[in-house]
């Protein structure tokens, strides 16, 4: 059985309509303005959880003992350099 032309039209004007909603679609998601807002509301939404507060608490617990133990390394390493220059100077 072969189709009417006036089917076959109509099957390519369908696909047609269907490949531009697609392509519309397409678009939307790939939008740099609707990608930013979509990655703003999932790192919100991230930053609700407690385990990720958890965390992101750790990681700042961390950092500030890192830095405190630099600075009270450097404080007595140049403790020790005084030490030893007033030494150096009394002989």
């Amino acid at each position: 059985m072969s189709r009417s032309y006036d089917s076959i039209e109509g099957d390519i004007a369908k696909a047609r309509d269907d490949l531009a909603t697609t392509l519309d679609e397409i678009i939307d998601r790939v939008n740099p303005k609707n990608l930013a807002t979509e990655g703003k509301e999932r790192a919100t939404a991230a930053l609700k959880d407690p385990r990720v507060l958890a965390v992101l608490g750790g990681i700042a617990t961390l950092v500030v003992g890192g830095i405190t133990v630099s600075m009270v390394n450097k404080r007595k390493e140049r403790q020790r350099i005084e030490a030893y220059l007033a030494a150096r100077r009394a002989l």
